[in-house]
Order: C-alpha cells, then structure tokens, then sequence
C-alpha cells in the first residue's frame, strides 16, 4: 500500500495529503533515525515549518510500522513554542495604541446596523467573524443553490439563515470551496436587502476604507491584525487559519503582524 493511500484510508482531507506529500518531498530521504530526523527538522528556518513537517514524518512513520516516540515529543515541542512566539507577538501588538481595539470595532459594526448601513454592517461581521480577504467580499446575493455556480462566491438566503458560499478567494485552488452557515439575525436581516455585497468593478480598498473611517480606516490586513492578537492560542490560529485559507504556518512565521 502506497503512502498516500495510507493517509486515504484515514479519512483525511484531500488538502491534507497533498501537505503531507509535499511535506516529505522537501524534507528528502527518510531513513530509520528519529535523532536523524530531528536534526534536519531543526534545520528549517521557523517552528511552523517545522510543525508540519514533523507532522509529515510522523504519520510516516507510523506507515512504515517505525517508533515515532521522539517525533511526537517534538511536535509537542514545536507546539509549545509556536504558542510562546504567538503570544508574543500579539502582545506587542496589543501595545500600539493607534489601533482600535476589538471590542470597539464590534461597537462600530453594531452602529452600522443601527443606522441602517446593512451592506456596512455585513462587511465588517464578515472581516471580524471570518478574518476575510477583501476581494472574498464580492459576493452576489441569492435565494436558491440553483442560482450558484461554482466559479464566484454567494450567499444563499435562507428562512432563518444564510450560507455564504466562496468559491473565488486567494487560496481557492489549495484549499477548495468553503461554505458558512451565518445564523446570526442581524446579518441575516441586513443581507436580505442587498443584492450583491461587493462588485468586481468597486474600488474595493477605497469601499473599506470609507466603511471603517470612524475607526481609523482600518483596512483588511490591520483587522486581521487586530483578530489575531485577540486569538492568541493553537486553537485560535487554526480557527483562522482555517477560515481565511491560510496555513498556521504563513500567519505565525510570515504574516506580519508586529
């Protein structure tokens, strides 16, 4: 039985294996020694990278019916250590003081709704719930699946919910489709009145910026900051690593967000 069937029969996700794969192409030859491997982990420039890689060359191991002891205590390791770098960074973030905070960006997105800025309102719980791009706001509004396709992104209202459909963001052809279900009732109230959220032909940058102007103009990479120094945990970055179609690797070790 060949590696990639190995991780198949396991139920993985298809984006999985394929980082799994691609894991062990880098990482060359494996042989039998975990002291070895250990070594030429700590070779690798950052703990993120070499997370996923330790990560690789254990379920590897474990194919080859090998010891793996030393690994997973490095991948314990690596874990420890990507938190200490997180909560670092995020807390040097959370002492500039030119950035607004969370709690009032929340405060700004409800006074949107207040006055009625519903396209406004969408657009900032969208940046604050999914740590969104820009562009993944071009969306169009509908009211059947029927209506999609799966080129361009959506939302499909439903009764008491929406689902919010991205088939076009950066790092679709990595990560495939996403799809939320939104219940939240001030969304699903908003949402309904527009027919599409943004449009390809908007000055999107310009559109954000006039929509966050009471809190600075803030853009999307310093909201993303700003969710990031909020979320300071593992279970935190994988949260947005996973909404945003970023690895945890490019938002500890690439993403700037100091």
């Amino acid at each position: 039985m060949e590696f990639r069937q190995y991780l198949e029969n396991q139920n993985l996700a298809e984006t999985t294996i394929n980082a799994h794969e691609r894991n062990l192409q880098r990482y060359g030859s494996v042989g039998t020694s975990q002291k070895i491997m250990i070594n030429k982990l700590n070779l690798l420039e950052t703990w993120g990278r070499r997370l996923s890689a330790a990560n690789s060359l254990s379920k590897y191991l474990q194919y080859k019916n090998q010891k793996n002891d030393k690994i997973v205590e490095y991948i314990h390791l690596a874990n420890d250590e990507i938190q200490k770098e997180s909560t670092k960074r995020q807390i040097d973030l959370s002492h500039d003081p030119c950035l607004p905070t969370l709690r009032e960006m929340k405060a700004h997105m409800n006074s949107l709704f207040e006055i009625g800025d519903y396209r406004g309102f969408c657009v900032m719980y969208l940046f604050l719930t999914y740590t969104l791009r820009n562009m993944d706001l071009v969306a169009t509004v509908v009211k059947s699946k029927k209506q999609t396709n799966d080129t361009e992104n959506f939302f499909i209202l439903g009764r008491k919910r929406v689902i919010y459909l991205r088939n076009k963001y950066k790092t679709a052809d990595k990560y495939g489709t996403k799809s939320h279900v939104i219940t939240n009732p001030k969304f699903h109230t908003a949402i309904k009145t527009l027919d599409y959220l943004l449009r390809e032909n908007d000055n999107v940058d310009r559109v954000i910026k006039k929509i966050t102007e009471d809190i600075g103009g803030v853009t999307e990479s310093t909201i993303a900051k700003i969710v990031l120094r909020e979320n300071n945990s593992m279970a935190g970055l994988k949260k947005i690593s996973k909404n945003r179609g970023t690895d945890v690797t490019t938002l500890i070790s690439s993403y700037n967000i100091t």
